[in-house]
C-alpha cells in the first residue's frame, strides 16, 4: 500500500510542472474531524510543491460537520471566515442559504473540468437548486464489512453474501446463535440521519417530495425501512450497544456483519490485522430503484479577495484531481471523486491489491446527494430522526409509532409553505 510519504514524494516530483505565478499567498483552510489531519496535510504539502508561492495554513479541526457550520456562521458575523472550507455534503445548504458561498459553474466550464474526470453525477453532490458550489473532495457510501470466519461457521458462503434483506438477516441470526458472546450484525445510526436516509433510499424512497413541500419518508419506503431496522435487532441479533462498542465487538471477532462508511476500511484493516479475514460487500437491496446518500465533503471557497480566490481555486482543483485523490483514497478508504484516479497511473494497481477498498467504487452508480433539509432546523431534524430510530432499536417504540412521531416532529420543524 502506498503511504502518505510516497504520495507526497510523487507530488514533489511534479514541482517542475508549469504553474501560475502568484505573489506570496497564504490560504486559511478549515475542515472537520481531527483524524483527517494527515490527509489534508499531505495534500497541502504536495500542492505547495507544485505551487511554491501559495502556502496552506490550517485552523484547528471542527469536531463534526454540523459544528463546523455553526462555527462558520459565527465567524461570518465577525468577518473571520477562512478562505477554503471542506464542508459536509449534508450541511452545504445552510452556508449557501446565508450567502457565504458563490456558485462556481463558470469556473468549472472555463477549465473544462467535466473533461478531466469530474463527472456530472459526482458534481451533483455539491449542487443546490441546480447551481454548483464546490468540488467534491471525499465521498463514501455505507459498506457491509464482515467476518468471513463467522460466516463459514454459520453455514454461509463468504463469496456469496446475500443480496436480499430476508436472506441477509437470516444469516446474521445464525451467526448470533453461535454463542460465546457472538452477535449477528450491527447497523450504525451514527450521529445524524445519514444511515436512516440510506435505509429509506434502499427501498426506493426519499426524504421529501420533489418540490420539498412535504416529507415523503413516512410512505411505503419509510415504513419498510423502519420495520427492517427493527428486524435487525429481533431477527438479526443486533445488540443494543453504541457504535464504539459495536466496532470493538467486530474487531475482536465477535460480530458477523458491521455496516459503516467506506472510509472506515483503512482503520478496520489495521485494527483487525490477522485476527480474522475481513471482507467487504455491497449492501443488500430492498428495491431495484434503490439509491444511496453519499457521505463525505466538498471543498468550497469562502474568500471574497480576488487573488485568494484564484489561489484557492487552484488548491481545490488539485485536491480533487486524480493526483490529489491518489493521496486521499489509499489513506482513508473514501471513494475517489475524480474518475481519473482509477487509471493505471494512479489507483488501478492499488485497488487490485486491496479489493476490500473497491467495494465502495462498485456502489458509485447508486450514489446520490445526501439530502440536506431546508430551513434553519436541519441539525435538529436529523436528531429527531435519530432519536426515534434509536427508540425502535431499544424496543421502546414500534416502527409505525416511531415513524408517525418522527413525521409529526419533522413537519413542525420545516419552513412554513403557502
Amino acid at each position: 500500500m502506498k503511504t502518505i510519504a510516497m504520495m507526497i514524494a510523487a507530488g514533489l516530483a511534479m514541482a517542475g510542472l508549469t504553474a501560475p505565478a502568484y505573489a506570496e499567498t497564504k490560504l486559511d483552510v478549515y475542515y472537520a474531524w481531527a483524524e483527517h489531519e494527515p490527509i489534508h496535510a499531505a495534500v497541502a504539502k504536495s500542492f505547495e510543491a507544485k505551487y511554491p508561492d501559495i502556502k496552506i495554513g490550517f485552523r484547528a479541526a471542527a469536531p463534526s460537520y454540523d459544528e463546523a457550520v455553526q462555527a462558520l456562521i459565527r465567524q461570518s458575523m465577525a468577518g473571520q471566515l477562512p478562505d477554503v472550507h471542506y464542508v459536509g455534503f449534508n450541511v452545504l445548504r445552510p452556508l449557501v442559504a446565508r450567502g457565504l458561498i458563490e456558485p462556481i459553474d463558470d469556473l468549472v466550464a472555463k477549465d473544462h473540468l467535466t473533461d478531466k474526470g469530474y463527472t456530472d453525477q459526482v458534481l451533483s453532490l455539491a449542487k443546490i437548486d441546480g447551481k454548483l458550489y464546490g468540488l467534491p473532495f471525499a465521498m463514501s457510501t455505507p459498506v457491509v464489512y464482515f467476518n468471513a470466519d463467522l460466516i463459514k461457521r454459520a453455514g454461509g458462503d463468504p463469496e456469496k453474501i446475500p443480496t436480499d434483506w430476508d436472506s441477509f438477516v437470516a444469516l446474521a441470526g445464525k451467526i448470533g446463535a453461535l454463542g460465546d458472546g457472538t452477535s449477528g450484525m450491527f447497523y450504525d445510526l451514527g450521529s445524524d440521519d445519514w444511515t436512516t436516509q440510506n435505509l429509506v433510499r434502499n427501498f426506493g424512497g426519499q426524504m421529501m417530495n420533489d418540490k420539498e413541500t412535504d416529507i415523503a419518508f413516512d410512505g411505503p419506503a419509510g415504513q419498510s425501512a423502519a420495520k427492517l431496522f427493527k428486524r435487525f435487532h429481533t431477527e438479526g441479533r443486533q445488540p443494543a450497544i453504541d457504535s464504539r462498542a459495536a466496532r470493538q465487538l467486530f474487531t475482536s471477532g465477535k460480530l458477523g456483519f458491521f455496516f459503516a462508511s467506506a472510509g472506515s476500511v483503512s482503520g478496520l484493516e489495521k485494527e483487525i490485522g490477522t485476527r480474522f479475514k475481513l471482507t467487504t460487500a455491497k449492501q443488500p437491496l430492498g428495491s431495484e430503484a434503490a439509491t444511496m446518500p453519499t457521505g463525505g465533503m466538498v471543498a468550497v471557497i469562502l474568500s471574497k479577495d480576488e487573488a485568494k480566490r484564484a489561489a484557492a481555486w487552484d488548491y481545490v482543483k488539485f485536491a480533487t484531481s486524480a493526483d490529489g485523490q491518489s493521496i486521499v483514497v489509499p489513506n482513508t478508504g473514501y471513494m475517489p471523486t475524480n474518475t481519473g484516479a482509477l487509471d493505471k497511473d494512479h489507483l488501478a494497481d492499488f485497488y487490485k491489491q486491496h479489493p476490500n477498498w473497491y467495494t465502495s467504487v462498485l456502489q458509485t452508480p447508486r450514489a446520490r446527494p445526501w439530502f440536506s433539509w431546508p430551513g434553519e432546523n436541519g441539525v435538529e431534524i436529523s436528531q429527531v430522526i435519530r432519536d426515534d430510530m434509536s427508540a425502535i432499536a431499544l424496543g421502546s417504540m414500534e416502527p409505525d409509532a416511531a415513524l408517525a412521531d418522527m413525521a409529526a416532529r419533522v413537519r413542525a420543524l420545516l419552513p412554513k409553505t403557502n
